[in-house]
Formats: structure tokens, C-alpha cells, sequence
């Protein structure tokens, strides 16, 4: 299991991600002001998405990237952990399962469908 991006909500994701590149040194990777996304890399590794919100802060969401979420939902319901049906994104090409820590964290396991690239 690889940690993909620890995702972020706030209310102005341009202006975060200008903040973030400039005080932390993250370089900004993807771009999506329509949907209000922007995605950055950090030098040593890692990526932060920045996800436009209403009430900014709201929360975060741990996305980790696996070989197949299907296989993963079966080990976990092993395990007695509620998570969703696997579900797919057609349009960005990704499937995946949620679920949530104990102590509310929303966490999503997600493949590629289609495409090997991990950014």
C-alpha cells in the first residue's frame, strides 16, 4: 500500500497551493481551478491536494493508492471494518472502496483503471 496524497479542503485552493509552493517549497503538479483542485509535490516526496470547499478546514482525506480495492474491501470486512462497495470514477479513471478510522478520518483506496502512472 502506498500513501498517494493526504487531501486537504479549503476554501480557496489557488491561493493555498500559491501559499504552500511558496512558503514550504511544493511544486504545483495539476491544476484544475474549474473543479477546484490543485495537487503538489513536496522535494522529498509526498503529494498534498488542495479540494475546494465551501467552509474551507472541513476536513481531510487520507487516499492511499493499492493494487485493487476489491481484494482490499474483502480483507478488511475479514478484519470486521465497515467500508463502502468498490465503485468506479469513469471520468477520472480510477476505482475505489471508503471507508473511515475510529476516530472519523475518511480514507479512500483507490486503482487506476486502465492506466499504470501513479500521478
Amino acid at each position: 500500500m502506498t500513501l498517494f496524497m493526504t487531501e486537504l479542503h479549503v476554501v480557496d485552493p489557488e491561493s493555498m497551493a500559491r501559499w504552500y509552493a511558496e512558503v514550504l517549497g511544493l511544486r504545483i503538479v495539476l491544476r484544475d481551478f474549474p473543479k477546484g483542485f490543485v495537487l503538489l509535490e513536496a522535494p522529498g516526496g509526498g503529494r498534498l491536494a488542495l479540494k475546494r470547499s465551501e467552509r474551507g478546514g472541513s476536513g481531510c482525506r487520507l487516499v492511499f493508492q493499492v493494487e485493487d480495492p476489491d481484494a482490499e474491501r474483502v480483507r478488511l470486512q475479514a478484519l470486521a471494518i465497515s467500508v463502502s462497495e468498490a465503485s468506479d470514477n469513469t471520468e477520472e479513471s480510477y476505482r475505489e472502496v471508503r471507508l473511515t478510522d475510529p476516530e472519523g478520518t475518511p480514507i479512500t483506496l483507490f486503482a487506476w483503471s486502465g492506466r499504470t502512472e501513479t500521478g
